[in-house]
């Protein structure tokens, strides 16, 4: 597909707004919905001279990013892929947000067109949309690089005057805090998560935190290695502390990507045919995460939220592996990445 048609419509405030997409064909055409920085609401087809109607709840909010200017965002902006004719409108409404702090793994990511997903690069926050019914507005304002402590600093000052009362907090974290030794996982990591969650409950939302998802690094034996395994235990010990929902992302995507393999684990992670990533995901693995929070808290049944995720069926059955391994490549990148606050790479990787 080629790149978006947007409508940037002028609103009166921050804040959620109730939109309303209306699009039509002259041929059997495949279509994308988007909002704001390319974050999807909308997967669907629209045949020849059908009309079809699509109604969100979005969030529209400033923001101020670490170690850049103070952004006042007054547009929604609406973009479309897809041969398609459309339309759109809003109203305001009174809805609750689910704000998201994280890192690059969970980020609005921008795209290069002629769009192809496996060489976009896609934080799993912009693909949570199309698990939300209407009712619920997403900010997310994840950043890359950024570590619990920089997100204190400039993106935590926009949030922390617009969270008000029955609002959701999802944090998650752990990538970049793996490489200061400021922060290892039970230290300045497992601090700032208090802080969070702490916040969070004085603004009266309600915090959610979330494992970061694994690296795609493998061993000699085609297991992943445990570089944030300690990240894991910590987030997961702080939930259990503060009795707040834990999404442990870093079980599920090791499970899933041990089971793809370490060929097939590409799939879901950048790429452009020549280079890799082992972080970052692609569109198609940002889609895949954002199935598994959503699995996660219907799961857990998280008050005030869990009435939000679709209906959709979620079920994610594990890959099948094609059974080759490259494993050679794996390696030379592991030993290039210099983290500072390493687990114990032999204990074992399933976690507790």
């Amino acid at each position: 597909m080629n790149a978006p048609v947007e409508t940037l419509l002028k609103v009166p405030a921050n804040g959620t707004y109730n939109l309303k997409v209306t699009v039509t064909a002259d041929k059997d055409m495949d279509y994308v919905i988007l909002c704001d920085n390319r974050r999807w609401y909308q997967e669907d087809t629209v045949k020849a001279g059908e009309i079809k109607e699509h109604d969100f709840t979005v969030n529209v909010c400033d923001n101020h990013q670490f170690g850049k200017e103070y952004v006042q965002v007054e547009m929604l902006t609406v973009g479309v892929m897809g041969e398609v004719n459309y339309s759109c409108s809003y109203s305001s409404c009174d809805a609750p947000t689910l704000y998201i702090a994280g890192d690059s793994t969970v980020a609005d990511q921008r795209a290069e067109y002629p769009y192809e997903p496996a060489a976009t690069y896609c934080g799993w926050g912009q693909m949570f949309p199309l698990y939300l019914k209407n009712g619920l507005g997403l900010s997310n304002h994840a950043q890359s690089g950024l570590t619990t402590a920089d997100f204190k600093q400039a993106n935590w000052q926009v949030l922390k005057k617009r969270i008000k009362p029955g609002d959701f907090l999802i944090v998650e974290f752990g990538h970049n805090d793996q490489k200061k030794a400021e922060l290892p996982a039970n230290g300045g990591y497992r601090e700032n998560l208090i802080y969070y969650v702490t916040e969070a409950r004085k603004l009266g939302a309600t915090p959610i935190l979330c494992s970061p998802i694994n690296r795609i690094l493998f061993d000699e034996d085609g297991k992943l290695i445990n570089l944030l395994g300690t990240y894991r235990d910590a987030v997961k010990k702080v939930a259990e502390e503060m009795q707040t929902p834990f999404i442990d992302l870093w079980s599920r995507t090791t499970e899933y990507m041990e089971a793809a393999g370490p060929e097939d684990a590409w799939d879901y992670f950048w790429g452009n045919g020549t280079s890799r990533d082992y972080t970052h995901t692609n569109d198609i693995g940002g889609k895949l995460i954002a199935k598994f929070v959503a699995q996660e808290i219907k799961k857990a049944s998280v008050p005030g939220i869990s009435e939000y995720i679709t209906d959709a069926p979620l079920d994610t059955p594990l890959p099948k592996p094609s059974g080759k391994k490259n494993l050679a490549q794996n390696l030379n990148d592991y030993r290039r990445i210099g983290l500072v606050n390493l687990p114990e790479l032999d204990k074992d990787i399933t976690g507790n």
